[in-house]
């Protein structure tokens, strides 16, 4: 889920003469830092010659800002709801504006805003650019730039999130591949089975995206309409979900429908390559965490709940174990526990949350950390140095079981309380 940076909305510019905000030239690009709301103004801004794509569409009056990341992230550049001006954003890796790397570019997509969505690197330079979609057209608002979490699904251990840009699938698919979280590249999401559908329904706003279905006119099995549809991971649709009547490989256009896109229902339909009205995408992280997940958590502050997840190895003798909890209210402080029994206690201590652990709970040394603007924390725990109330410390070793949580502070009501994330177990080899 999107955690944006609150500030108090900044004035636009009225007076005559103002200085525009943003640069009319890409080697001068404005420099800015930070999250949070920028002012932008096309006013007196000509086209850069020679550059005017974005997804085959021009980009006019445009103005240039250089952000630096402050961390890796995934960062989302809207427009939406601060402009009145009908936009068009593009963002270019790096700073050299001889040789422009376009990273992802979008048009409307909120009514007059846009809204685009890409992985930052700490320390990296990025060209934002900001233009008019429609000739003659300028404006003066603000755009935000703010941290992004994807959503962790505890069923399956792989992270979601649906992105708001006006694509063809082919266009989609290989602008997911190149995001990434958690150092895994993204892909469209692969929903084979009810209990993955399911929980991407009930979990995010998915609008009307595209996933990882298609028709491959070359399997064995094709046919029109129902023969061949596949996954981009080369497995077979055995598990289907179509809308009644789908799917019936009769677009409007008179094009071929070969790609899936999914319903706001959980139903899916077959579409053409440029389907319109397909207006998102929906991104699935494969991190590669393990462990077992169980004890469900109850809903915090965001309206979500807070998961736990572990990645590096179950090997003891690796010593690599990084816990993390995402899913938290921003700013908010926490700690990871552990236990090597199960248990099961609701509001603990007035917590708005369930205790997942039994017997001997121990603290890990790395004591409190924070979850940021973007909802999530984590520790690389030390197997040589385990929490034990009795021993202090114990060596994690081949076939124990372990099992994790975090809790963290959260606020209700105005009040200020805790809860807990569900709990993790693992057993180590």
């Amino acid at each position: 889920m999107r955690r944006p940076i609150t500030l108090l909305a900044l004035a636009s510019l009225t007076l005559s003469g103002a200085l525009a905000q943003g640069s009319d030239d890409c080697a001068n690009a404005q420099p800015i830092t930070g999250l949070g709301p920028h002012p932008f103004d096309n006013t007196s801004a000509t086209p850069t010659p020679g550059l005017s794509d974005c997804n085959g569409f021009p980009v006019r009056k445009d103005v240039w800002f250089l952000w630096t990341a402050p961390n890796d992230a995934r960062v989302t550049v809207e427009v939406c709801g601060q402009t009145t001006l009908e936009t068009r954003v593009a963002i270019y890796d790096g700073a050299d504006c001889n040789n422009l790397a376009q990273l992802t570019c979008s048009a409307i997509d909120c009514n007059a805003g846009s809204n685009v969505r890409f992985s930052s690197v700490a320390g990296q330079q990025y060209l934002i650019r900001f233009g008019s979609r429609s000739v003659g057209t300028t404006g003066v608002g603000t755009f935000t730039l703010s941290e992004y979490i994807p959503s962790l699904n505890p069923n399956n251990g792989r992270y979601y999130e649906v992105v708001a840009e006006n694509l063809s699938w082919t266009q989609a698919r290989d602008r997911a591949a190149n995001l990434t979280w958690l150092g895994q590249p993204g892909r469209l999401a692969i929903l084979s089975n009810q209990t993955d559908l399911d929980w991407v329904i009930n979990n995010l706003s998915v609008g009307r995206p595209w996933i990882g279905l298609f028709q491959d006119t070359n399997h064995p099995s094709y046919s029109e309409p129902t023969g061949g549809w596949v996954w981009l991971d080369g497995t077979d649709a055995t598990f289907t979900n179509w809308f009644p009547g789908e799917p019936n490989n009769n677009a409007a256009s008179g094009g071929a429908e070969d790609y899936a896109e999914l319903f706001g229902s959980g139903e899916w339909n077959d579409a053409e390559e440029n389907h319109t009205s397909t207006t998102h995408y929906l991104v699935e992280y494969n991190v590669g965490g393990f462990g077992t997940n169980y004890c469900a958590a109850n809903p915090n502050s965001t309206g979500g709940s807070s998961a736990i997840s572990a990645d590096g190895s179950q090997t003891a003798a690796s010593n690599d174990l990084t816990l993390t909890a995402s899913g938290l209210p921003s700013n908010s402080f926490g700690f990871f526990i552990a236990s090597r029994t199960q248990g099961f206690a609701g509001n603990p201590g007035g917590s708005q949350g369930n205790l997942c652990l039994g017997g001997a709970i121990g603290r890990f040394q790395q004591q409190i950390v924070n979850s940021g603007s973007g909802g999530a924390f984590s520790i690389q725990a030390d197997l040589s140095a385990f929490p034990d109330p009795a021993l202090g410390t114990v060596v994690v070793v081949p076939g124990d079981t372990w099992n994790f949580q975090a809790w963290h502070r959260d606020a209700v009501g105005g009040s200020t309380t805790s809860n807990f994330t569900n709990g993790l177990e693992i057993i180590f080899q």
